[in-house]
């Protein structure tokens, strides 16, 4: 993706960004990539303004909500630029869609933006405010080709300081949406669920049940405060034992007495850690836009490493 000059993009602060200028040509290097050199003139009147989301005060918390834990409910998803709107199932990959054929603008890592109907708002209530050449910068196509015309297109991406800043609240309202509900499940006494590895049933708290499928059937599955959504958790492990399957190697199995044997021996009473179906369970998937629970465990142990290196002493025998 194209990126701006360190020293343009240490002061696009304002949002505030002129089209590149129209005579650039782009440079093609030795490894047959080209690249993008991007113009900026920056205004130096402008001034930075709070990051706030159109309707923002008359939404209610419910509402909010819903378009984080449900991105069936993040509909309809408005058109930045133009009236139109997309709904259903593909409404995300509809509007990405249109904005790129009808209107030239790239939305950089769609998949990072947390709820894609409040990114969309947001830019369509900024370019109401402005032209979107003021935004976001331009991408000129076939500069040296006779036999296509050249085109425009508008970049959206984490490189912006506006549109960085929104991605990154977009991505505490989810964090803050979805501990939420960690704290409604930890609070609920009403709780009660059969094991899922023999017929004790047990109440009270959703940590109960999992200390007992460690302590009885060394089943672990990591921390219970660690884990959010856990009723829908629950239901896809058991939904995966009733069709036979093992939940670490995934084999499927002829009967459950073979199943049960199997896990037993290969010491698979616990989840694939590859199978990203399991990551909406699990905070730390929630805590940096983009990162998955290996990215972010990794740098907190390098940082631990790190830290362990700047104390070693070395003794020295006298």
């Amino acid at each position: 993706r194209p990126v701006p000059p360190k020293s343009d993009a240490c002061t696009m602060a304002s949002g505030t960004i002129s089209p590149p200028d129209p005579c650039f040509c782009p440079d093609t290097h030795a490894s047959g990539t080209t690249k993008f050199p991007l113009s900026f003139l920056i205004k130096r009147d402008a001034i930075l303004e709070p990051l706030v989301f159109p309707e923002e005060s008359s939404a209610s918390p419910e509402r909010d909500r819903s378009c984080f834990l449900d991105p069936s409910k993040a509909v309809p998803i408005p058109c930045m630029v133009c009236d139109s709107s997309f709904a259903g199932e593909k409404a995300r990959e509809e509007a990405v869609r249109h904005l790129l054929v009808e209107h030239k603008v790239v939305v950089h890592r769609v998949t990072d933006i947390c709820c894609f109907k409040s990114y969309a708002e947001h830019w369509r209530s900024r370019f109401r405010e402005a032209p979107i050449t003021e935004f976001a910068p331009v991408i000129r196509t076939n500069m040296r080709s006779d036999e296509h015309q050249s085109e425009d297109y508008y970049l959206l991406s984490d490189a912006l300081p506006e549109d960085k800043q929104l991605r990154a609240q977009l991505q505490r309202r989810k964090l803050e949406a979805v501990l939420d509900v960690q704290q409604q499940e930890r609070g609920d006494a009403r709780f009660s669920r059969t094991c899922l590895f023999c017929c004790e049933t047990l109440s009270g708290n959703r940590a109960v049940l999992f200390q007992h499928m460690l302590e009885a059937h060394s089943f672990n599955v990591g921390q219970p405060d660690n884990l959010v959504f856990t009723d829908e958790f629950l239901d896809l492990l058991q939904q995966r034992l009733d069709n036979l399957q093992c939940l670490y190697c995934e084999r499927t199995f002829r009967d459950r007495a073979t199943l049960k044997e199997h896990m037993r021996k290969k010491q698979h009473k616990k989840i694939n850690p590859r199978n990203t179906a399991y990551d909406k369970f699990y905070l730390i998937n929630y805590l940096e836009v983009g990162k998955s629970w290996e990215e972010v465990q990794s740098e907190d142990d390098r940082e631990i490493i790190s830290q362990e290196e700047k104390y070693v002493c070395v003794c020295v025998c006298v």
